[in-house]
């Protein structure tokens, strides 16, 4: 039942994610389908009908259990947004010491995190398998009027109109941890348990998933998912709050670019089910999503009102009693 192992990939991701303890042996003898009333289950990938009984999992076996810190799973958020969303391999490379990947000695050498970019990259592109005609280094959106098949999450959403769409690159978590296994020498890299049963428990129900359909991709599951912590940041975490900035802000301008939101917000949507709107007022209700907006219309006055008045007024020689005011 294909539905049912969706539902156990989010289970994992919010074990993952939200509590940071995880069952990191979800085979097939470790889960037991189950039948519950609608009412005490929250799924978002079975379809639920009220007051009846409807399948789902129950875990068994704890046996092996991976406790990932908070550090780490906002570093893993940040990190899946970067790389689906901006195709940022530098930004990724950055993280490693969030992911407790790699000691600080090497993230703060510009050689060595030069040269650990680019060995990333070139790990990235033998693990990400993008549709044909796109590659890590090609745009990271398209106009094609489907580019997300959004049947294999449960038929929750549907995008038909002609716009820019995230291209969602399949993962290959067994080349993964081989790829990365291969920077252990030359970067001081380390592998913690956590990580290696993070990586195994979701290639497990990958693995699963794609005996009942082959094109299954997890990435398409783990990917909202991710973006829907990153826009809500439960943790408060500076490094969240500075990915999500460099997302939605213009590489050319620095200002917030009204495509980048309008895009980061739609592809949310595809984990929630809802519309932009109603996921925009959910995240509204947060405090990372209080930051984010108030840093965002900061940054717009500042261009906007702050900036001209300030060349207004070093025309006539007072510049410099209001530049401090651009800090802000």
């Amino acid at each position: 039942n294909l539905a049912l192992i969706e539902h156990a990939l989010y289970v994992t991701l919010s074990q993952l994610l939200d509590t940071g303890v995880m069952h990191a042996d979800p085979h097939g003898g470790n889960l037991l389908k189950v039948s519950t009333l609608s009412s005490s289950l929250s799924s978002k990938s079975l379809s639920v009908t009220s007051g009846k009984p409807i399948p789902t999992l129950a875990y068994l076996d704890f046996g092996l259990l991976a406790t990932i810190p908070v550090t780490v799973r906002d570093g893993l958020v940040c990190a899946v947004a970067s790389l689906v969303f901006a195709k940022d391999v530098e930004t990724v490379a950055s993280l490693f010491g969030e992911l407790d990947l790699l000691p600080e000695e090497v993230i703060n050498d510009p050689v060595e995190r030069k040269a650990l970019t680019e060995a990333l990259r070139k790990t990235m592109e033998e693990v990400l398998k993008y549709p044909p005609g796109e590659t890590l280094y090609s745009s990271s959106s398209s106009t094609s009027p489907s580019t997300l098949s959004l049947s294999k999450l449960g038929n929750r959403i549907n995008l038909t109109r002609r716009r820019p769409e995230t291209t969602i690159p399949a993962l290959e978590f067994d080349k993964l941890l081989d790829g990365l296994t291969r920077l252990v020498p030359r970067f001081k890299f380390r592998l913690p348990p956590y990580f290696i049963n993070n990586a195994r428990a979701l290639g497990t129900l990958e693995g699963t998933a794609r005996s009942l359909d082959p094109e299954f991709n997890c990435l398409k599951v783990m990917y909202p998912y991710a973006l829907y912590r990153l826009l809500q940041n439960p943790s408060g975490s500076h490094v969240v709050r500075s990915t999500l900035q460099s997302l939605i802000r213009s590489n050319e301008t620095g200002r917030v670019d009204r495509e980048k939101v309008r895009k980061l917000l739609r592809d949310t949507a595809l984990f929630t089910g809802f519309s932009r709107r109603k996921v925009l007022m959910d995240i509204l209700k947060t405090s990372g999503g209080k930051r984010l907006i108030a840093r965002s219309l900061a940054s717009e006055f500042n261009h906007m009102v702050l900036r001209p008045m300030i060349q207004r007024s070093k025309r006539i020689g007072l510049g410099g009693k209001y530049s401090a005011y651009l800090q802000l």
